[in-house]
């Protein structure tokens, strides 16, 4: 039995209470983005138009880790594998932390929530285009290519993202489930 209770929050109120977390903390998040990909150039470099662009949206549904302090994570892991331990956070190219889990990027405007993945754990994602669910078979080829976390020395890597807040719909923290409205 799930005995969760749910509310139906605004993006404000979510920050708010993301604002609060101030310890590592595993959570439920369910996303909705535009997936990222090339105007016409494909991984390979031909130049074909891509008539899926900005028409393919990716929900994202699974278990992260949030409120971490990413420096000490990684430097952790590679003291674990023998390293040093002397790894330094360079500057978020995303925005400002304003709390442990909630970035603010002042260019934009916007609020992103940090969170960690693990491989271990994948998420569960669905491709959708025109409201359809599509196979990422088909547009992959225009998919921008993500981060490979090459800065850090050690081999199991501490794998970071950022979403905008704007892109979470769900959200579960300490036994309730946020609806972002």
């Amino acid at each position: 039995m799930n005995n969760k209770e749910t509310k139906r929050v605004t993006q404000e109120e979510i920050i708010s209470i993301l604002n609060t977390i101030e310890k590592p903390t595993f959570t439920h998040i369910v996303t909705e983005t535009i997936v990222r990909m090339n105007k016409g150039k494909t991984k390979e470099g031909n130049n074909e138009p891509n008539p899926y662009h900005n028409k393919v949206t990716k929900v994202k549904s699974g278990n992260f880790f949030i409120g971490i302090d990413y420096e000490n994570r990684v430097n952790n892991n590679d003291k674990k594998e023998g390293g040093e331990g002397n790894f330094e956070t360079q500057e978020n190219k995303v925005g400002e932390h304003i709390s442990k889990c909630v970035l603010f990027n002042e260019k934009l405007n916007k609020y992103y929530l940090f969170h960690e993945r693990f491989d271990e754990v994948k998420p569960k994602t669905e491709y959708k285009y025109e409201g359809n669910t599509i196979d990422q078979m088909i547009f992959d080829k225009w998919v921008s290519e993500s981060g490979n976390y090459e800065n850090q020395p050690q081999d199991r890597k501490v794998k970071v993202m950022s979403v905008s807040i704007s892109n979470i719909k769900e959200i579960s923290l300490e036994g309730t489930k946020y609806i972002i409205e």
